[in-house]
């Protein structure tokens, strides 16, 4: 058996991390979007990052970095980035959130790139994680 591509494994990964993202901040069948605040139905969450994945790969798969977020603050506003920032340390602690910066900056200098066996491991990780969010729902 021929083995995955590294960039099949990374989308096998991001589709599975943003189920997880969905599930986990999921209340019912509603959500509260992390940049506007609103309650919305589960149908208009997406996955949105606070730091972007184009620019800090390394925080792809970081779920301090990853909150359900409504499909209008995520693609129309752009990701509404200065609320997502003022939510943020609310949502996960402050200690964490300065954690996520140092992270950010870190990625930002150094770039960082997902190997095979770290990808399937997270891919692993989040098909375990999500049967525990499904099971416990």
């Amino acid at each position: 058996m021929k083995a995955k591509s590294l960039p099949s494994l990374k989308r096998k990964l991001q589709i599975l991390f943003n189920e997880f993202i969905r599930l986990r901040d999921l209340s019912g069948d509603h959500f509260k979007c992390i940049s506007c605040g609103q309650i919305k139905s589960e149908r208009f969450m997406h996955a949105g990052h606070y730091y972007a994945v184009g620019s800090y790969e390394g925080l792809r798969f970081d779920e301090d970095n990853c909150h359900g977020q409504c499909n209008h603050c995520n693609t129309f506003l752009h990701g509404n980035l200065i609320e997502y920032r003022e939510n943020l340390p609310e949502r996960i602690g402050f200690a964490r959130f300065e954690k996520l910066k140092i992270k950010a900056g870190n990625y930002k200098r150094n770039g960082y790139k997902f190997s095979r066996f770290e990808l399937e491991l997270l891919i692993k990780e989040y098909i375990e994680k999500i049967k525990q969010l499904k099971k416990a729902a």
